[in-house]
């Protein structure tokens, strides 16, 4: 095929639905490409994500980010017919020593001061949210009643249905091949399917993104790392309210999916994945099932979570954090090209940022301003780097995720996202 696009979007994971779905609603004239190499939208890194929307940030920005793509997913069904599968249940978070108990402490003024809802929770809260939890194995819990939880699948499909309703053509089956430039500029794309020429691309393609870049010379401070994660056959008595449980100490999570447990755990000593290394048809179906990983992980949480050492494991997941040296993410126009911009980065937080990330984007495109101040997520702000350092560093970010002194802790992370 030639064809020709005012905009093309690369990558239909929900960052790219997200984007095109802004752009879209925007209302202008402009023609939209979405490009997917799978047969289906959202079924990489996406599909893989706990989906974990938790508010409690110590950045504004961030705070400001989840707190919108909370109300966007809130108001999509209504909005375009489609079911996101959005869960306000709130988020419990649990401390196991006194250090945790009193940054909890901390965080609730925090939390005032950003105007979100959250509080201390006792013994009696904590047994009705989550009745299989041993309150002897917790000092303390901070409780976030307005957070939430998401199919991210199901989330990234109704993005993908409302666009197409919306005019967006999504071509799957169709992976970019090369990129032209005129004097710097953006000209066209190359796909498996032929030239689309177009002046404005964007790379939403999540770990992939650092291949679409060497396609024009440059890199991106990108580091895309293994993640594991189990979900249990269905527990009868777990209730509808469950909300998402994090314990920082262990440095896992948890939350409700299909009747059963969804868990995970952030590696301490974490693989890097670089598919620009790997052959071309790499996909997080490649990745193997590292069952010692999600041992570990049952290990840390039983203590906690009893029954966890009753229940079977229905299915391993398997998929891919892409991390950033200090945590956050890689947005905004690529300094050397004109015409191309990024979105990657999503640092475990990309179905909490999903909603910001396409209205900052299409913002820029359309009105030359994300809307916001969002400097700190400049592509070019780690350039020169040496690579080992900045995979090493990376590294150091994901294995110290949820560490009261780290960097992401310091962002205000709050869990695979």
């Amino acid at each position: 095929m030639k064809r020709q696009a005012d905009i093309v979007i690369v990558g239909a994971g929900i960052w790219g639905l997200s984007t095109a779905y802004h752009l879209a609603k925007a209302g202008t004239s402009r023609s939209i490409i979405v490009l997917e190499r799978n047969t289906a939208v959202a079924s990489e890194t996406t599909r893989q994500a706990a989906g974990q929307i938790g508010q409690l940030r110590s950045h504004p920005l961030m705070a400001n980010a989840v707190r919108y793509t909370l109300e966007l997913l809130s108001n999509l069904k209504e909005v375009t017919g489609y079911d996101p599968e959005l869960n306000r249940t709130g988020s419990l978070h649990l401390a196991q020593c006194d250090e945790r108990v009193t940054s909890f402490e901390a965080q609730i003024d925090h939390a005032c001061a950003l105007g979100i809802a959250a509080e201390l929770a006792d013994g009696m809260l904590v047994e009705k949210l989550c009745p299989a939890i041993d309150a002897e194995a917790i000092k303390g819990a901070l409780y976030v009643p307005d957070d939430g939880y998401v199919n991210a699948h199901s989330a990234a499909i109704a993005l993908g249905r409302a666009v197409i309703d919306l005019g967006v053509k999504i071509c799957l089956e169709t992976e970019m091949t090369d990129l032209g430039l005129i004097d710097s500029a953006v000209d066209h794309v190359e796909t498996t399917q032929g030239t689309i020429q177009t002046n404005c691309l964007v790379v939403t393609a999540g770990p992939w993104a650092g291949r679409i870049a060497s396609m024009a010379g440059i890199t991106f401070p990108i580091q895309p790392i293994r993640l594991q994660q189990a979900r249990t056959v269905r527990d009868s008595e777990l209730p509808e309210h469950h909300p998402v449980v994090r314990i920082p100490d262990q440095s896992c999570y948890l939350r409700p999916e299909n009747g059963g447990y969804l868990f995970g755990m952030f590696d301490p000593d974490p693989l890097p994945i670089d598919p620009r290394a790997l052959a071309a048809g790499f996909s997080t179906a490649d990745i193997a099932p590292e069952k010692d990983l999600v041992d570990e992980a049952r290990r840390r949480l039983a203590p906690i979570f009893p029954i966890l050492e009753e229940l079977e494991i229905a299915q391993y997941r398997q998929g891919m954090i892409t991390c950033t040296p200090d945590a956050g993410y890689v947005v905004g126009p690529t300094p050397c090209i004109r015409g191309q911009w990024v979105a990657t980065g999503c640092g475990g937080m990309g179905i909490a940022g999903s909603g910001a990330i396409g209205r900052w984007l299409a913002n820029w495109i359309i009105d030359g301003d994300p809307g916001e101040d969002i400097s700190i997520f400049a592509p070019p702000r780690f350039k020169g780097h040496d690579p080992e350092w900045l995979r090493e560093e990376c590294r150091h970010v994901c294995a110290n995720y949820y560490a009261l002194e780290s960097v992401t802790y310091s962002l205000g992370q709050s869990g695979n996202d």
